[in-house]
């Protein structure tokens, strides 16, 4: 008698031998795409039964995804694999739970972080009305509100139940970046430890190049340093120390300058806060830096005009090149980008050229006296290498505000609530190890933008993920 059970089985088998017998055809004729269906249907699986399981392998897959153009290169559209599909899979199985049990986080709706987010999100719909290539722009935005709905809300909910998930969130980021840099230092070693330009390329094809690799690494020093200040085991003090090594001496070997004064930064800001300056103090000592500045313009203008220094020799050397604006082609074309992205502005100052267009459209803005051998006559060499000046260029000053608002919500609302916490509160380092990340990204956004990537989006949302999730359930104990 044949039962259910043998026939569950004969059904399997028969399966499998048809799947091995059409995959080695395929292979025979170079079809390989095909070999990935049993991984595929185990992930479809994974996402229906175990999606929590499924979210924390996303956060450790974005440090290791590539993007489609690396198998299927020469296609008008890409997305990183194979994070996004996963990405867009949870977020439809999250929308659906949530309209069948109609329940949302309501703990969002007193957070002004959440309505500072909104508004942004808010304002790069309107502009897609008015873009100039609204289908790209459509594309941009669906996928910003997807970044924002998945490294945002799901961690909000999850870090507002226990802060304990946000060390798992970046734990599981800590494991695949972990494996980038062992990747990235050992063809650098291969090729040579200390050669700027090999290093720019090997962090591919996991990061486009060295500037957004060095921004993850900065992004996390913080982190790990606070984890390793807060532990109580030694075994995770120790694996902690040797992260902070390993991962200080590839942030040192990406030769990402902007890496490296963003974690400068954050340094600073760390001595600010343990000196407990208030912040009238910090005030008038902002505008007495500004002020000294503008008095001695003509010096600095005539130093700048004299720094030969290329970011190709030293560290320091590379250090100082930030300076030189004449012949350190890096920085000549950086100008040239901001240079379009405000002369793009001024046409189109509340609405802008729409969101994610700026790549298609910056060409006829650029000036000519900042031309370089990176400059495309097409204007199609990538972005505004400005978090703030992209968005003025493709969304007007509205989305620029609404970002900026932000960032300073989180500030303002995480180091409100360090003074409010316990000194003694298990999660208190940590929370201001998140703050002192976000300020290296907050800073690298005046010269990189990165979050249109996975890897970095998962980092930022997340991090604001914890200070709103953080602040809501102390309001909540408080009450």
């Amino acid at each position: 008698m044949v039962t259910d059970e043998h026939k569950t089985k004969l059904a399997a088998l028969f399966l499998g031998l048809a799947f091995v017998a059409i995959n080695s055809l395929l292979v025979t004729k170079n079809i390989l795409s095909f070999s990935l269906l049993p991984v595929i249907l185990l992930l479809v699986l994974g996402v229906v039964l175990v999606p929590v399981k499924i979210f924390y392998l996303v956060i450790a897959l974005a440090p290791l995804s590539v993007p489609l153009s690396e198998f299927l290169p020469g296609r008008s559209f890409d997305l990183w694999l194979p994070t996004e599909p996963l990405i867009f899979a949870l977020l439809l199985l999250t929308a659906i739970h949530l309209i069948q049990e109609r329940r949302f986080d309501t703990g969002l709706f007193g957070n002004p972080l959440f309505w500072a987010m909104l508004f942004y999100l808010g304002w790069l719909v309107i502009t897609c009305i008015s873009s100039e290539l609204p289908l790209v722009s459509v594309k941009y935005t669906v996928l910003r509100i997807g970044y924002i709905a998945f490294f945002f809300y799901i961690p909000f909910v999850l870090f507002k139940a226990t802060p304990q998930n946000f060390t798992k969130y970046i734990a599981f980021y800590i494991t695949g970046l972990t494996v980038v840099v062992a990747i990235t230092l050992y063809r650098q070693a291969r090729i040579g430890i200390f050669d700027k330009f090999a290093a720019v390329g090997t962090c591919n094809p996991f990061y486009t190049d060295h500037t957004s690799y060095g921004a993850a690494l900065a992004f996390l020093i913080p982190v790990v340093v606070a984890w390793a200040a807060s532990t109580k085991t030694l075994w995770q003090k120790i694996l902690m120390g040797i992260l902070i090594l390993v991962f200080t001496v590839a942030l040192v070997l990406s030769y990402s300058r902007a890496a490296w004064l963003s974690l400068l930064v954050a340094l600073l800001i760390w001595v600010v806060w343990l000196m407990k300056l208030r912040f009238r103090t910090i005030a008038i000592l902002s505008v007495s830096i500004v002020a000294i500045g503008f008095g001695l313009r003509g010096q600095l203008a005539q130093w700048v005009g004299k720094n030969q220094t290329v970011s190709t020799g030293s560290l320091s050397d590379q250090l100082l090149s930030v300076g030189n604006v004449t012949t350190d082609v890096s920085n000549v074309e950086r100008l040239n980008r901001w240079t379009s992205a405000l002369r793009m502005f001024r046409e189109r100052p509340f609405l802008g050229w729409g969101p994610g267009t700026y790549q298609f459209t910056y060409s006829p803005f650029q000036p000519s006296q900042f031309f370089t051998v990176e400059s495309s006559n097409l204007g199609a060499k990538g972005n505004a290498h400005s978090e703030y000046l992209g968005l003025l260029a493709e969304a007007g000053w509205p989305a620029t505000m609404g970002y900026i608002a932000i960032l300073l919500v989180a500030f303002i609302m995480g180091f409100r609530l360090l003074g409010k916490l316990p000194l003694d509160f298990p999660y208190r380092k940590l929370l201001l190890g998140v703050l002192l990340g976000l300020s290296t990204y907050a800073f690298h956004g005046f010269l990189n933008n990165f979050l249109d990537m996975d890897k970095i989006a998962a980092l930022f949302w997340g991090y604001l993920a914890m200070i709103a999730a953080m602040n809501t359930a102390y309001r909540t104990s408080s009450s």
